[in-house]
């Protein structure tokens, strides 16, 4: 009876570290990017967020190149830049569960890679990544 507790016992502590593992992959954002060449010399890069469980109410992009140029926000967005870093912010449109938003940057570089940061009303969801 007792190798039965311990085997037991040891099989909900292992579903028990797999669903927190899930959840925590799970409510992660997925960002992902495409390049477009531009006729005068830069690019166009389109950065796509795509909420999981959580609402996205914030992302911070870095680029260690300083390539942004230019960025343009969605409706209820603000974004402000001077380069290298990107942030943007809503008050009212997070990207919700599943919905994607997509934020468009002209850059100096097609290599630049952009490490980024989602963030929900208060704190960030998941951990960084690089695009």
């Amino acid at each position: 009876m007792s190798a039965l507790r311990k085997t037991l016992s040891a099989f909900v502590s292992a579903l028990a570290v797999c669903v927190l593992l899930f959840t925590v992959v799970e409510a992660a954002p997925r960002v992902t990017r495409s390049v477009t060449p531009m006729e005068e010399g830069g690019f166009l890069i389109r950065v796509r967020v795509t909420a999981a469980a959580e609402q996205v109410y914030a992302l911070r992009l870095l680029d260690p190149m300083a390539s942004i140029r230019n960025v343009y926000a969605p409706k209820g967005w603000c974004i402000v830049t001077d380069g290298e870093e990107f942030l943007a912010r809503t008050g009212s449109e997070p990207v919700k569960g599943g919905a994607t938003l997509e934020f468009i940057i002209h850059s100096d570089s097609d290599r630049a890679a952009y490490t980024w940061t989602a963030f929900d009303r208060m704190k960030q969801i998941g951990t960084p990544g690089t695009i």
